[in-house]
């Protein structure tokens, strides 16, 4: 099937994406709008752009825009991208998997699903490179549903501007410099295999019960409906073996999804764990060692005794006694500094300040927090909702573009920028936002409700009383979990649920 697509389509398409979702797609992007699109025009028999872009303009086209968003992604990704999960994995769990491995003279599996262009599976296979792994002892699984994106990254070629986030050392000894760019040296390139792969198929006949241990499957999942990422869950359990690890997205959980992990610390951030299968062998008896007693000592007689004691003192009186040496002055002991605080115990600092109002002590303290850890949305999000708090609104909304900038469909940073934007009066903005939160989560109760308030301000009662009845149908959905911490916000669908009926009645009596 040739495929005819023309620029007018890619910039047709790139203003669909920002007005439906939000997604800013530059020039410098259409390279991975065109791939996209040669992954989805032949799923739907279409062979010319511009009929695919009229049909996602449709309404019958908007499932088709929530398949194409996963595929049109695939260019934020970043070598090393969210550096604190990377040290994690470097430090923390490649040594104690290697181990493993070594021990039970195994390959060490890593798996890269949603590779996209391969920045991910290259950066942990440079990592493998740099703890002493050969093709022998270490393999990168590299996978992705769209083919043309892995095709791109086997190539291994990548511009200068793509190296963002990789170190001179690291590019001198992992990059060779060709024309136009820089290209993977063949070590690197031969611990990875890339292949294409659904995560979403219903079964798995590439992967093996309990042959990996470390999955990267980060901002995937954030793109299936939830019958989809449980099953996807339950797969990716089976396919670890006892004690492998798996890495999301920050903006991704295993809230009321699957039981079966646990969530661990590690390194300053939080990966999700398959506990180890308990032993279920009997413990060896204790055997008690019986030891033949050593015979008494001699016995003296009283006689003996008293002649030992007296040539003691006579020497004694005779030598004297070598002056006692006196002892090293003792160095003064200097008190431990308490334990460096992590960063979610540092955030919660930051929550506890806010909940007692004490907002310029929140301030000082996530301001930090996000200057150090510039890869944490967490608390990036939550210095923009403290600005908002204080009333600083530019300052709020820089913090959000920054979260949207490290994470382009970062549905919380939509959501607080609907709220700074009420704050401010921006109406017509805060709607904006809210309809892109909505379109990249349609059961985000809480922005179902919000949009009621907006429309209400705007004097739209017939599209409050929709978005109204839109949050309160999402009362037996799973609550999202959002990520940052903005006070007041409802906690639960089913308090969303009662103040969409409240507003609703109030409506009604108009």
């Amino acid at each position: 099937m040739t495929l005819s697509i023309e620029r007018p389509s890619l910039e047709q398409l790139a203003a669909l994406l920002l007005e439906r979702a939000g997604l800013k797609i530059t020039p410098d992007g259409y390279y991975g709008l065109r791939l996209a699109l040669q992954a989805r025009m032949p799923a739907l028999g279409i062979t010319d752009s511009a009929e695919y872009v009229g049909r996602l303009k449709q309404r019958a086209g908007e499932q088709e825009l929530r398949s194409l968003i996963p595929l049109v992604t695939v260019g934020k990704t970043e070598f090393f991208r969210d550096t604190r999960q990377f040290l994690a994995f470097e430090k923390n769990v490649l040594p104690q998997v290697m181990e493993r491995g070594r021990l039970e003279g195994r390959q060490t599996r890593l798996w890269s699903a949603g590779c996209a262009t391969g920045e991910e599976p290259y950066s942990l296979a440079m990592v493998a490179l740099e703890r002493g792994e050969t093709p022998a002892t270490a393999d990168v699984w590299a996978t992705d549903l769209n083919p043309a994106a892995t095709e791109s990254a086997a190539r291994a070629f990548f511009p200068a501007r793509r190296l963002v986030g990789v170190s001179e050392e690291r590019i001198a000894r992992f990059f060779k410099e060709v024309e136009g760019g820089y290209e993977l040296v063949q070590p690197v390139r031969d611990l990875i295999r890339f292949e294409g792969h659904n995560l979403a198929a219903p079964m798995w006949t590439q992967v093996q019960a309990k042959s990996l241990d470390v999955i990267f499957c980060r901002n995937v999942i954030i793109y299936f409906d939830q019958p989809t990422i449980v099953g996807v869950m339950e797969r990716f359990y089976e396919s670890l073996r006892p004690g492998g690890w798996m890495f999301l997205g920050y903006s991704e959980s295993l809230f009321k999804i699957s039981t079966r992990f646990e969530m661990v610390e590690v390194g300053g951030t939080f990966a999700y764990q398959r506990p180890l299968q308990p032993n279920r062998r009997a413990p060896a008896p204790v055997t008690t060692v019986v030891r033949p007693s050593a015979p008494p000592p001699p016995q003296r007689s009283p006689t003996d005794v008293e002649s030992v004691l007296r040539n003691l003192k006579r020497q004694a009186a005779i030598v004297p006694a070598p002056p006692r040496p006196s002892a090293p002055p003792q160095p003064l002991l200097r008190p431990r500094p308490p334990p460096r605080k992590t960063p979610v115990e540092r955030l919660a600092e930051v929550v506890e300040a806010i909940e007692k109002g004490d907002f310029p002590k929140a301030l000082r303290t996530v301001r930090a927090l996000a200057d150090e850890e510039p890869d944490d949305l967490a608390a990036r999000l939550t210095l923009g909702n403290v600005h908002a708090l204080m009333g600083n609104l530019d300052e709020a909304r820089e913090a959000y573009q920054y979260a949207l900038s490290r994470e382009a469909l970062c549905v919380e940073a939509r959501l607080y920028t609907a709220l700074a934007e009420m704050q401010g009066g921006q109406l017509e903005d805060a709607k904006l936002e809210l309809t892109r939160a909505l379109f990249l989560e349609p059961t985000l109760a809480v922005g179902h409700y919000l949009l009621g308030q907006v429309n209400e301000r705007r004097g739209d009662n017939d599209g409050a009383l929709r978005a109204y009845r839109n949050a309160i149908s999402q009362r037996k959905q799973p609550k999202h979990d959002l990520i940052g911490h903005f006070p007041d916000l409802p906690r639960s669908n089913e308090a969303i649920a009662q103040a969409a009926q409240y507003r609703l009645a109030a409506l009604s009596e108009r």
